[in-house]
């Protein structure tokens, strides 16, 4: 994690909701929405519930402890961006989750985008889980700007929540406020999830705090913002999903699923064939491109 000086709380904009030019101002000049409690825990909880199941499945869990509480193996630990085959095989199986790519479509966000974007919201189905293990400050997701590994439309924009509670301590996230307004920067390689971050200045303000069961965080693909160091004896759940206006341009990438491992009908195998959350967006008229320069 890349140190931070200053740290504000994340505004509350869920007021906002019933005013959409409000909504969009704030938008426009944070880069980020915060909605405490917008989704219902029910349904957070029962994907966590799932996810630690294969967990345990892979034997992440610590043995003879409660497993909703996701207490890692102490003598042992799969880290994402370093290719070990441990965390394809997890990830292969959690993909597979149905529920979990139900919550991307949850009705809240939806509305929630709808207000902000004017329009209908394309939310992309390449849905991203991270499972952060405990011991891996060196691996902590670096600081970024999303539309690097979006492409498409620049007012795409990530829907962030932990499957969860989730405090400071765990590995929340945090966001430099209004940094979406300098562009696309360069980028380096770096160690953690994506292996890709930009340049922070020491003098920059930051915005992030403890994330409760349900909290939502919006925030633009321009937006930089790094996870914070899990410094507990727990994995810590959470999910990237990304929306933007359905009328604007889509990288055709963006519509397979995550790490392009699985096949589509390989994640919706056992699936009932009518089911809802499958590829909803094949019914839309699309403006899809290949890779494109940024």
């Amino acid at each position: 994690m890349t140190p931070m000086q200053s740290v504000e709380p994340f505004l509350d904009s869920t007021a906002l909701l019933d005013d959409p030019v409000a909504l969009r101002q704030r938008a426009h000049e944070l880069g980020y929405l915060f909605f405490p409690d917008l989704l219902p825990t029910a349904p957070i909880l029962s994907v966590r519930q799932q996810v630690l199941d294969i967990c345990n499945s892979h034997g992440w869990i610590e043995r003879d402890t409660d497993l909703s509480l996701g207490i890692a193996c102490a003598d042992d630990q799969v880290i994402e961006s370093t290719g070990d085959p441990r965390w394809k095989a997890f990830y292969d199986d959690a993909q597979k989750l149905r529920d979990f790519h139900a919550l991307a479509l949850r009705p809240e966000i939806l509305a929630a985008l709808e207000v902000l974007f004017g329009e209908s919201v394309l939310p992309h189905p390449r849905n991203i889980l991270r499972v952060i293990f405990p011991r891996s400050a060196t691996h902590s997701t670096p600081p970024h700007q999303d539309h690097f590994y979006i492409g498409g439309s620049r007012d795409t924009w990530t829907g962030w929540f932990p499957l969860g509670d989730c405090t400071v301590e765990l590995g929340s996230l945090a966001i430099v406020t209004g940094s979406h307004q300098t562009g696309f920067l360069d980028v380096h390689e770096a160690q953690g999830a994506g292996g890709r971050a930009v340049d922070v200045g020491a003098e920059d303000t930051w915005a992030g705090g403890d994330f409760h069961c349900g909290d939502v965080l919006l925030l633009h693909s321009l937006m930089i913002h790094q996870g914070r160091d899990n410094q507990t004896d727990r994995l810590r759940l959470s999910c990237d999903f990304r929306y933007q206006p359905r009328s604007h341009t889509v990288r055709a990438d963006s519509l397979v699923p995550h790490m392009n491992w699985l096949t589509w009908d390989q994640v919706y195998a056992g699936w009932p064939g009518d089911d809802p959350v499958r590829s909803y967006w094949q019914d839309w008229e699309l403006d899809i491109v290949e890779r494109q320069p940024r």
